[in-house]
Protein backbone atom coordinates (compact mmCIF):
# COMPACT_ATOMS: atom_id res chain seq x y z
CA UNK A 1 0.00 0.00 0.00
CA UNK A 2 1.41 3.31 -0.92
CA UNK A 3 2.22 5.82 2.17
CA UNK A 4 -1.18 8.52 2.84
CA UNK A 5 -1.42 11.53 4.60
CA UNK A 6 -4.34 11.98 6.61
CA UNK A 7 -5.65 15.74 6.52
CA UNK A 8 -9.13 14.55 8.62
CA UNK A 9 -7.78 15.94 11.95
CA UNK A 10 -7.16 19.52 10.37
CA UNK A 11 -10.88 19.41 8.31
CA UNK A 12 -12.97 18.27 11.04
CA UNK A 13 -11.14 19.68 14.40
CA UNK A 14 -9.07 22.64 13.96
CA UNK A 15 -10.13 24.52 10.60
CA UNK A 16 -13.71 25.00 11.65
CA UNK A 17 -12.13 26.66 14.78
CA UNK A 18 -9.26 28.55 13.00
CA UNK A 19 -11.81 29.96 11.22
CA UNK A 20 -14.58 30.93 13.82
CA UNK A 21 -11.60 33.32 15.17
CA UNK A 22 -12.47 35.60 11.60
CA UNK A 23 -15.78 36.01 11.81
CA UNK A 24 -16.79 39.61 11.32
CA UNK A 25 -20.79 39.33 11.56
CA UNK A 26 -23.79 37.15 11.76
CA UNK A 27 -24.12 36.84 8.21
CA UNK A 28 -22.60 34.56 5.46
CA UNK A 29 -19.36 35.39 4.24
CA UNK A 30 -18.93 37.99 6.56
CA UNK A 31 -14.88 37.26 7.51
CA UNK A 32 -12.06 39.73 8.39
CA UNK A 33 -8.70 39.48 7.32
CA UNK A 34 -7.21 39.28 10.55
CA UNK A 35 -9.26 37.98 13.92
CA UNK A 36 -11.75 40.33 15.30
CA UNK A 37 -11.22 42.48 12.47
CA UNK A 38 -13.92 43.93 10.43
CA UNK A 39 -15.12 42.18 7.23
CA UNK A 40 -12.97 43.12 4.20
CA UNK A 41 -12.51 41.36 0.56
CA UNK A 42 -9.89 39.26 1.78
CA UNK A 43 -11.79 37.71 4.29
CA UNK A 44 -14.91 36.92 2.69
CA UNK A 45 -12.74 35.49 -0.68
CA UNK A 46 -10.40 33.43 1.44
CA UNK A 47 -12.76 31.56 3.10
CA UNK A 48 -14.97 30.71 0.62
CA UNK A 49 -12.23 29.70 -2.01
CA UNK A 50 -10.92 27.44 1.23
CA UNK A 51 -14.06 26.17 1.89
CA UNK A 52 -14.52 25.48 -2.12
CA UNK A 53 -11.28 23.46 -2.04
CA UNK A 54 -11.87 21.20 1.13
CA UNK A 55 -15.35 20.05 -0.45
CA UNK A 56 -17.17 22.37 2.74
CA UNK A 57 -19.25 24.93 0.80
CA UNK A 58 -22.86 24.00 0.96
CA UNK A 59 -24.84 26.69 0.73
CA UNK A 60 -28.04 27.48 -0.58
CA UNK A 61 -29.37 29.82 -3.74
CA UNK A 62 -30.36 32.19 -1.52
CA UNK A 63 -27.07 32.10 0.77
CA UNK A 64 -24.95 32.28 -2.57
CA UNK A 65 -26.62 35.22 -2.90
CA UNK A 66 -26.04 36.82 0.14
CA UNK A 67 -22.35 35.64 -0.22
CA UNK A 68 -21.61 37.32 -3.50
CA UNK A 69 -23.01 41.02 -2.25
CA UNK A 70 -20.96 41.08 0.64
CA UNK A 71 -17.87 40.58 -1.69
CA UNK A 72 -19.64 42.87 -4.34
CA UNK A 73 -19.75 45.19 -1.86
CA UNK A 74 -16.35 45.86 -2.18
CA UNK A 75 -16.74 46.61 -6.18
CA UNK A 76 -15.96 50.06 -6.95
CA UNK A 77 -17.63 51.97 -9.78
CA UNK A 78 -15.22 51.46 -12.64
CA UNK A 79 -15.00 47.89 -11.85
CA UNK A 80 -11.96 47.33 -9.58
CA UNK A 81 -12.32 45.85 -6.22
CA UNK A 82 -11.26 47.60 -3.08
CA UNK A 83 -9.14 46.04 -0.15
CA UNK A 84 -7.34 46.54 3.31
CA UNK A 85 -4.51 45.01 4.72
CA UNK A 86 -2.69 43.27 2.01
CA UNK A 87 -0.18 44.74 -0.30
CA UNK A 88 -1.72 42.79 -3.58
CA UNK A 89 -2.39 44.65 -6.44
CA UNK A 90 -5.66 45.83 -7.45
CA UNK A 91 -5.18 43.56 -10.36
CA UNK A 92 -5.16 40.63 -7.57
CA UNK A 93 -7.86 42.14 -5.12
CA UNK A 94 -10.12 42.14 -8.31
CA UNK A 95 -9.46 38.94 -10.20
CA UNK A 96 -9.62 36.62 -6.26
CA UNK A 97 -13.07 38.36 -5.75
CA UNK A 98 -14.15 37.77 -9.65
CA UNK A 99 -13.04 33.90 -8.59
CA UNK A 100 -14.48 33.37 -5.64
CA UNK A 101 -17.62 35.07 -7.05
CA UNK A 102 -17.29 32.26 -10.35
CA UNK A 103 -16.97 29.32 -7.47
CA UNK A 104 -20.47 30.53 -6.25
CA UNK A 105 -21.96 31.03 -9.92
CA UNK A 106 -22.37 34.45 -9.83
CA UNK A 107 -20.78 37.88 -11.23
CA UNK A 108 -19.48 41.17 -10.61
CA UNK A 109 -22.23 43.47 -9.81
CA UNK A 110 -20.24 46.21 -11.99
CA UNK A 111 -18.94 45.92 -15.68
CA UNK A 112 -15.25 46.00 -15.59
CA UNK A 113 -14.89 49.92 -17.02
CA UNK A 114 -10.98 49.91 -16.25
CA UNK A 115 -10.91 47.56 -19.27
CA UNK A 116 -11.32 49.83 -22.25
CA UNK A 117 -7.82 51.18 -21.65
CA UNK A 118 -6.35 48.01 -21.70
CA UNK A 119 -8.24 46.60 -24.51
CA UNK A 120 -8.65 49.66 -26.74
CA UNK A 121 -5.76 48.63 -29.71
CA UNK A 122 -2.75 46.38 -29.82
CA UNK A 123 -0.78 49.02 -29.17
CA UNK A 124 -2.76 49.87 -25.50
CA UNK A 125 -2.26 46.05 -24.87
CA UNK A 126 1.91 46.84 -25.21
CA UNK A 127 1.77 49.32 -22.98
CA UNK A 128 -0.37 47.12 -20.06
CA UNK A 129 1.62 44.01 -20.38
CA UNK A 130 4.96 46.16 -20.52
CA UNK A 131 4.23 48.00 -17.33
CA UNK A 132 6.85 47.90 -14.37
CA UNK A 133 6.20 44.45 -12.95
CA UNK A 134 8.98 42.18 -14.20
CA UNK A 135 11.86 42.35 -12.35
CA UNK A 136 9.50 41.66 -9.35
CA UNK A 137 7.48 39.18 -11.27
CA UNK A 138 6.38 37.05 -8.40
CA UNK A 139 3.79 39.79 -7.53
CA UNK A 140 3.92 41.57 -10.58
CA UNK A 141 2.16 38.36 -12.08
CA UNK A 142 -0.59 39.02 -10.25
CA UNK A 143 -1.34 41.73 -12.81
CA UNK A 144 -0.25 40.11 -15.72
CA UNK A 145 -2.64 37.21 -14.96
CA UNK A 146 -4.99 39.36 -12.99
CA UNK A 147 -6.50 40.82 -15.89
CA UNK A 148 -6.94 38.40 -18.10
CA UNK A 149 -8.57 35.96 -15.83
CA UNK A 150 -11.13 38.46 -14.80
CA UNK A 151 -12.18 39.37 -18.07
CA UNK A 152 -12.20 35.25 -19.15
CA UNK A 153 -14.53 34.58 -15.94
CA UNK A 154 -16.84 37.38 -16.73
CA UNK A 155 -16.46 37.39 -20.51
CA UNK A 156 -14.99 40.73 -21.13
CA UNK A 157 -12.77 40.27 -23.92
CA UNK A 158 -12.96 39.54 -27.40
CA UNK A 159 -10.53 36.53 -28.47
CA UNK A 160 -8.12 38.33 -30.08
CA UNK A 161 -7.09 40.05 -27.04
CA UNK A 162 -5.95 36.32 -25.85
CA UNK A 163 -4.77 35.17 -28.89
CA UNK A 164 -2.57 38.37 -28.79
CA UNK A 165 -1.53 37.74 -25.18
CA UNK A 166 -0.49 33.59 -24.92
CA UNK A 167 1.72 34.68 -28.55
CA UNK A 168 2.97 37.47 -26.15
CA UNK A 169 3.62 35.09 -23.23
CA UNK A 170 5.18 32.38 -25.46
CA UNK A 171 7.48 34.58 -27.11
CA UNK A 172 8.47 35.83 -24.23
CA UNK A 173 9.28 33.00 -22.15
CA UNK A 174 12.72 31.80 -21.17
CA UNK A 175 14.07 28.89 -23.17
CA UNK A 176 16.33 28.22 -20.35
CA UNK A 177 13.89 27.66 -17.53
CA UNK A 178 10.26 28.17 -19.35
CA UNK A 179 9.92 31.29 -16.94
CA UNK A 180 9.75 34.87 -17.53
CA UNK A 181 12.81 36.03 -16.75
CA UNK A 182 12.70 40.08 -19.00
CA UNK A 183 13.01 42.71 -15.83
CA UNK A 184 16.31 45.17 -16.02
CA UNK A 185 17.32 42.76 -12.91
CA UNK A 186 17.50 39.48 -15.39
CA UNK A 187 19.17 41.44 -18.06
CA UNK A 188 21.65 42.50 -16.40
CA UNK A 189 22.66 39.34 -14.57
CA UNK A 190 21.95 40.32 -11.22
CA UNK A 191 20.04 36.86 -11.12
CA UNK A 192 21.69 34.65 -12.78
CA UNK A 193 19.75 31.65 -12.03
CA UNK A 194 15.91 31.28 -11.49
CA UNK A 195 14.61 31.87 -8.40
CA UNK A 196 11.44 30.99 -5.71
CA UNK A 197 10.38 34.72 -7.13
CA UNK A 198 10.81 33.59 -10.79
CA UNK A 199 8.89 30.38 -10.31
CA UNK A 200 5.98 32.01 -8.73
CA UNK A 201 5.55 34.91 -11.28
CA UNK A 202 5.80 31.96 -14.36
CA UNK A 203 2.90 29.91 -11.85
CA UNK A 204 0.22 32.57 -12.25
CA UNK A 205 0.62 32.67 -16.16
CA UNK A 206 0.46 29.09 -16.04
CA UNK A 207 -3.23 28.58 -14.63
CA UNK A 208 -4.36 31.13 -17.16
CA UNK A 209 -2.98 29.07 -20.35
CA UNK A 210 -4.93 25.84 -18.63
CA UNK A 211 -8.18 27.54 -18.66
CA UNK A 212 -7.60 28.02 -22.46
CA UNK A 213 -6.25 24.52 -22.90
CA UNK A 214 -2.77 25.73 -24.19
CA UNK A 215 0.42 24.18 -23.09
CA UNK A 216 2.70 26.59 -22.37
CA UNK A 217 6.56 26.55 -23.41
CA UNK A 218 9.70 24.37 -22.70
CA UNK A 219 7.84 22.19 -19.88
CA UNK A 220 10.71 19.96 -19.23
CA UNK A 221 12.94 23.35 -18.07
CA UNK A 222 9.84 24.39 -15.82
CA UNK A 223 10.21 20.73 -13.72
CA UNK A 224 13.49 20.98 -13.30
CA UNK A 225 13.81 24.14 -12.35
CA UNK A 226 10.92 24.17 -9.75
CA UNK A 227 12.40 20.59 -8.53
CA UNK A 228 15.80 22.45 -7.77
CA UNK A 229 13.90 25.24 -5.93
CA UNK A 230 12.50 22.77 -3.53
CA UNK A 231 13.92 22.50 0.09
CA UNK A 232 14.90 19.61 1.77
CA UNK A 233 11.94 19.96 4.27
CA UNK A 234 9.36 19.59 1.19
CA UNK A 235 9.07 23.45 0.60
CA UNK A 236 9.99 26.17 -1.40
CA UNK A 237 10.26 28.72 1.69
CA UNK A 238 10.54 28.34 4.88
CA UNK A 239 8.88 26.34 7.65
CA UNK A 240 5.05 26.27 6.81
CA UNK A 241 3.19 25.79 3.62
CA UNK A 242 1.47 28.41 1.50
CA UNK A 243 0.87 29.89 -1.49
CA UNK A 244 4.71 29.67 -3.00
CA UNK A 245 4.08 25.66 -2.49
CA UNK A 246 1.51 26.23 -4.73
CA UNK A 247 2.84 27.14 -7.13
CA UNK A 248 5.85 24.77 -7.32
CA UNK A 249 3.86 22.02 -7.20
CA UNK A 250 1.42 23.69 -10.23
CA UNK A 251 4.07 23.96 -12.02
CA UNK A 252 5.84 20.55 -11.48
CA UNK A 253 3.02 18.45 -11.78
CA UNK A 254 1.09 20.07 -14.94
CA UNK A 255 4.70 20.80 -16.43
CA UNK A 256 5.36 17.07 -16.44
CA UNK A 257 1.83 16.38 -17.82
CA UNK A 258 2.55 18.86 -20.54
CA UNK A 259 5.69 17.20 -21.45
CA UNK A 260 4.60 13.58 -21.35
CA UNK A 261 5.43 12.50 -17.98
CA UNK A 262 8.96 14.45 -17.83
CA UNK A 263 10.67 13.12 -14.53
CA UNK A 264 7.55 11.85 -13.16
CA UNK A 265 9.30 9.59 -10.50
CA UNK A 266 11.31 12.71 -9.38
CA UNK A 267 7.90 14.66 -9.37
CA UNK A 268 6.08 11.93 -7.13
CA UNK A 269 8.58 12.27 -4.91
CA UNK A 270 8.40 15.90 -4.65
CA UNK A 271 4.58 15.75 -3.98
CA UNK A 272 5.31 13.09 -0.81
CA UNK A 273 8.10 15.46 0.47
CA UNK A 274 5.46 18.14 0.73
CA UNK A 275 2.41 16.45 2.03
CA UNK A 276 4.61 15.33 4.82
CA UNK A 277 5.35 18.55 6.40
CA UNK A 278 2.06 19.93 4.96
CA UNK A 279 0.23 17.50 6.93
CA UNK A 280 2.79 17.92 9.79
CA UNK A 281 1.96 21.62 10.17
CA UNK A 282 -2.00 21.69 9.27
CA UNK A 283 -2.89 18.75 12.14
CA UNK A 284 -0.79 20.44 14.91
CA UNK A 285 -2.94 22.94 16.38
CA UNK A 286 -0.27 25.53 17.54
CA UNK A 287 1.55 25.18 14.24
CA UNK A 288 -1.90 26.02 12.42
CA UNK A 289 -2.56 29.03 14.98
CA UNK A 290 0.63 30.45 14.63
CA UNK A 291 1.85 29.95 11.13
CA UNK A 292 -1.62 31.33 9.45
CA UNK A 293 -2.02 34.97 11.62
CA UNK A 294 -4.81 35.69 9.03
CA UNK A 295 -6.90 34.88 6.44
CA UNK A 296 -4.61 34.51 3.16
CA UNK A 297 -1.85 32.36 3.95
CA UNK A 298 -3.63 29.35 4.29
CA UNK A 299 -5.48 29.11 1.02
CA UNK A 300 -2.63 28.57 -0.73
CA UNK A 301 -1.63 25.84 1.18
CA UNK A 302 -5.14 24.30 0.94
CA UNK A 303 -4.69 24.39 -2.33
CA UNK A 304 -1.68 23.05 -2.83
CA UNK A 305 -2.69 19.81 -0.83
CA UNK A 306 -5.47 19.77 -3.57
CA UNK A 307 -3.16 19.82 -6.18
CA UNK A 308 -1.27 16.67 -5.14
CA UNK A 309 -5.11 14.99 -4.30
CA UNK A 310 -5.97 15.67 -7.84
CA UNK A 311 -2.84 14.16 -9.40
CA UNK A 312 -2.19 11.52 -6.95
CA UNK A 313 -5.71 10.84 -5.06
CA UNK A 314 -4.13 7.83 -3.41
CA UNK A 315 -1.88 10.31 -1.18
CA UNK A 316 -4.25 11.99 0.16
CA UNK A 317 -7.04 11.37 2.77
CA UNK A 318 -9.65 13.37 3.45
CA UNK A 319 -12.81 13.70 4.93
CA UNK A 320 -14.32 14.76 1.76
CA UNK A 321 -12.45 15.01 -2.10
CA UNK A 322 -10.57 18.35 -2.07
CA UNK A 323 -11.18 20.13 -5.70
CA UNK A 324 -8.49 22.27 -6.93
CA UNK A 325 -10.23 25.81 -7.12
CA UNK A 326 -8.03 27.02 -9.93
CA UNK A 327 -9.87 24.62 -12.78
CA UNK A 328 -13.14 26.10 -11.85
CA UNK A 329 -11.91 29.61 -11.43
CA UNK A 330 -8.56 30.28 -12.61
CA UNK A 331 -7.25 32.82 -9.76
CA UNK A 332 -6.11 32.62 -6.51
Amino acid sequence: MPETYDFSKFQIELYPEWEARFAAGAGVGEFGYLPGATTCSYGTTDMLISRFTMGDLFLSEAEKDEWAAVINRFQRKDGWYAKSHTSHSREHTTAYATAALALLGRSPARPFAWARTILRDEASMERWIGGPYWSIVWPGSHAVSGVPAALAMTGGAPERFFDWYFAWLDREADPASGFWRRGLVHRFGLVPRPTKHDMGGAFHMFYVYERFGRAWRYPERVVDESLRLQRRNGLWDGDTPYCIDLDGLYCALRSSRNSGGYREVDVLAAAKAFLATAERVLNDHDSLFVGYPNSHRLTGALSAVAECALFFPELVRTPRPWRQSLDAAPYI
